[in-house]
This record gives structure tokens, C-alpha cells and sequence, in this order.
């Protein structure tokens, strides 16, 4: 099984060292997606120019539609390799029907008293026709675009589909590409979000 990448990217060159040192285990009919959301200067390694910043979910989306493998992994530019094989164990447990990631189930996915867990979207993979199927990442949130992994997953479980937990060997380097939590926009995109979240999260659970 073929395997394609897809990393939106703002600005922020000095993430590229490590980041290409991760991707370099890609192989054979592997994909490299990388989506340049209007950096400047423009990003010479990138391989889809869609001419404005789409944001995290606008962004991942259009790689999505570009790609042509079997199965994508959605991935942050803001990672560093901890282990080679991590690739490779990401591709193991991809199949039909399920999305390979971090598994979390912290209390800020609570919703009546139910928490609801959800992978990690820095770095979530699944086969490209279920991604397709679930309409990727919600483009309406508000960026940052905190909680479009928890409604990825919410839609993809109301579906019958699995989450499949892994320790996935990269280290993230969080907040450096969203900014610091305490950023205004950062927490106006966070309480906005969050609440959409639970709105659906409700909607699920009244239905289920």
C-alpha cells in the first residue's frame, strides 16, 4: 500500500531540516503533498500552490484532493524523527475503516459526562477514500483550527469506523506554528471551536 503525505505549510523555513529528515523514509510509489498556504517568499519545495493561506483544514483538504496514493497521513510541518520505522508503523494498521493515530480522551473532550476520544490531527492517517468519504477537516472552524481532529473523528466513529492507537515515533513541536495559547485569536478560535465540537458531539450522542 501506497502512502502520501500531506503537510499544509505557512512560512516558517526553519521547521524544514528536521521535517524533511522525518519524510526521507517515504518510498517507492509514496507521495510527498506539500501545500505552500501563501508563504513568503514562496516555498520552493512545495508541490501545490493554491495561491492564499487555506489554514490547517483548507489546507490538508487540498492535499487530500490532490493526492493519488492509497491511504494519506495528514502531518505537521512542526515534527523531528524519533524512530525510522515510523513510517512503516503507521502503514501497518492503515486499512479500510479505520484512521491510525495518537489516541487522546482528555477531559476537554468531555460532552454530558461522556469523554470521546479522538486522534491527534498533527499526525492522522487513514485510507484516502474513507478521508474523501468523511469530507476531511472542517474548513468552516476557526483558525487555529483547534478541535477539527475531534470532529474528524467524531464523524469517521459515527460511521462504524475504528481508531486505531499508535505512539507514533516523531516529536511534535507544539504551539510553534498556532502560536501560544494564551494568543487572543488562539483563544477566540479555541472557545469557538470548542463549542461546534460539543454541539455535534450532542447531536451524536442524542442520535446514537
Amino acid at each position: 500500500m501506497n502512502i502520501a503525505i500531506v503537510t499544509p505549510w505557512h512560512n516558517h523555513l526553519e521547521l524544514a531540516a528536521d521535517y524533511f529528515g522525518a519524510v526521507s523514509v517515504l518510498r517507492g510509489l509514496d507521495e510527498l503533498v506539500i501545500v505552500d498556504c501563501g508563504s513568503e517568499p514562496r516555498l520552493e519545495f512545495a508541490t501545490a500552490y493554491p495561491g492564499t493561506n487555506l489554514g490547517f483544514c483548507g489546507g490538508s483538504n487540498y492535499g487530500l484532493n490532490a493526492a493519488t496514493a492509497d491511504a494519506v497521513l495528514f502531518l505537521n510541518n512542526d515534527i523531528r524523527r524519533l524512530r525510522a520505522t515510523w513510517l512503516e508503523e503507521i502503514r501497518a494498521l492503515v486499512e479500510p475503516g479505520v484512521l491510525v493515530g495518537q489516541l487522546r480522551n482528555g477531559l476537554h473532550t468531555s460532552v454530558e459526562n461522556t469523554l470521546l476520544p479522538y486522534l491527534d490531527g498533527w499526525c492522522l492517517a487513514g485510507m484516502r477514500d474513507d478521508l474523501l468519504a468523511l469530507g476531511g477537516f472542517d474548513e468552516t472552524l476557526e483558525e487555529p483550527a483547534y478541535f477539527s481532529d475531534n470532529l474528524l473523528c467524531l464523524e469517521a466513529r459515527a460511521r462504524g469506523m475504528t481508531l486505531a492507537d499508535l505512539r507514533i515515533g516523531l516529536e511534535h513541536l507544539e504551539n510553534v506554528t498556532a502560536g501560544p495559547a494564551w494568543d487572543p485569536r488562539v483563544q477566540a478560535a479555541t472557545t469557538s471551536n470548542r463549542a461546534r465540537y460539543q454541539a455535534r458531539a450532542r447531536e451524536l450522542l442524542v442520535a446514537s
